[in-house]
This record gives C-alpha cells, sequence and structure tokens, in this order.
C-alpha cells in the first residue's frame, strides 16, 4: 500500500487512519495539518472530512516529534561557538534550531504532555486561521510553561484570559504579538525563525 499523499510505500512508519478509513503516513498527515491549519482535513481520496485524532505513538516524545520538522534532532545547531566554528551538537526540539547549549530554554519532559495538549488543540481551533498566528501562539505557550513551569492546560489558558480579559477595551493593533511577550516578560522568538516556519510551514 503506498500514501497518496507522498505516494511513497506505507512500511514501518507511523501510519494514521482517517475517519473514513483510508490510511496515509503520520507524518504527511500533520503536513496537511499545518497546510490547512487544521486536523480535520479532507481525505486526499475521497474527500471526506476527517474527524479522527487519535495519534499512533504513545509516548509525549514522540508524538511532539512527530509536529517537528525530520531534520530536528537530525542536523546540527544553526549556531557557532565562541571559537568562531560552527557549533557540532544537534538541535533540539522547539528550540529554534539551536542546541540545549545555545538555548537553554527548553521543554523538560514534564512538560512534555501540557504542551502536546496545547499543540493539539491548536489544531482543533479552527478560529484561529493563521499559520503565523498559530505558531507565535505555540510559541508564547512554551515560554510561559517553561517560565511558571506549568503542567497543566487550565493553568496556562488563565494566563491568556487574564491578558485578553484586561486589555479588552483595547485595539487590536496593540495586542500584538510582542505587546503579550512584553506584558509577561517573555523573550520573543527570533524573527528568522518564524520567516523560516511561515514560509516552509514546518516547526523547528
Amino acid at each position: 500500500m503506498n500514501c497518496c499523499i507522498c505516494l511513497n510505500e506505507i512500511v514501518n512508519e507511523a501510519i494514521k487512519e482517517l475517519s473514513c478509513n483510508h490510511v496515509i503516513h503520520y507524518r504527511c498527515y500533520l503536513k496537511c495539518t499545518f497546510y490547512y491549519r487544521t486536523k480535520f482535513i479532507n481525505c486526499p481520496l475521497c474527500r471526506q472530512t476527517n474527524f479522527n485524532t487519535d495519534k499512533p505513538i504513545i509516548s509525549d516524545r514522540g508524538n511532539l516529534k512527530m509536529y517537528l520538522s525530520s531534520s530536528v534532532g537530525e542536523i546540527n545547531c544553526v549556531c557557532n561557538t565562541k571559537s568562531g566554528f560552527k557549533c557540532k551538537n544537534k538541535s533540539f526540539m522547539f528550540n529554534y534550531g539551536m542546541c540545549q547549549v545555545h538555548n537553554k530554554d527548553i521543554l523538560k519532559p514534564k512538560h512534555f504532555n501540557i504542551f502536546l495538549i496545547y499543540l493539539d488543540y491548536i489544531f482543533t481551533n479552527n478560529s484561529m486561521k493563521s499559520w503565523k498566528t498559530k505558531l507565535y501562539l505555540l510559541d508564547m505557550s512554551k515560554k510561559l510553561i517553561i517560565k511558571h513551569n506549568l503542567t497543566e492546560l487550565n493553568e496556562l489558558i488563565l494566563y491568556y484570559s487574564k491578558y485578553f480579559h484586561k486589555y479588552r477595551d483595547v485595539s487590536a493593533k496593540i495586542k500584538t504579538p510582542l505587546h503579550f511577550y512584553k506584558e509577561y516578560n517573555i523573550k520573543s522568538p527570533p524573527k528568522e525563525w518564524v520567516e523560516y516556519c511561515v514560509d516552509k510551514k514546518v516547526i523547528i
């Protein structure tokens, strides 16, 4: 059997069975999720809308890695060493293409579950149409989870609720992602990372 998206054989890889029972590679399914900005994609074969959001991988770490570009953890860190040489450490997930040395604010194993739940929420909420908006929300949430050591989704959502209630009468031109970062004293992501992920529709 071949995947109808990449046309490669479905063998020894995580697979995704859609609501219509058609089967594709799970990574191909996630690529469609990114492209259409929702998990409720139409089957490429029969056009039936998929409502099956089950994940074929058991571990939170494994599922998080599937959301990422396949190069993460395989290619080297994008930074240079103090001596000016290219860093030889491997890039870490959701870390802008950097290793754990060049950017130490990383998700710890105890944070994997809440971040995975939020990822699923982002891609089953169709009110957030823009890929760039989803990208910023993921980064904001990662920063809040790390800074405040959050492990429950309701704790994370509360930060957004407080923010939007506090600034409910403020113009949308003011309530930008940078304003949110400033409000909670968290660092905004590298501009190059945002531009690359938006252009390629990937997460690194």
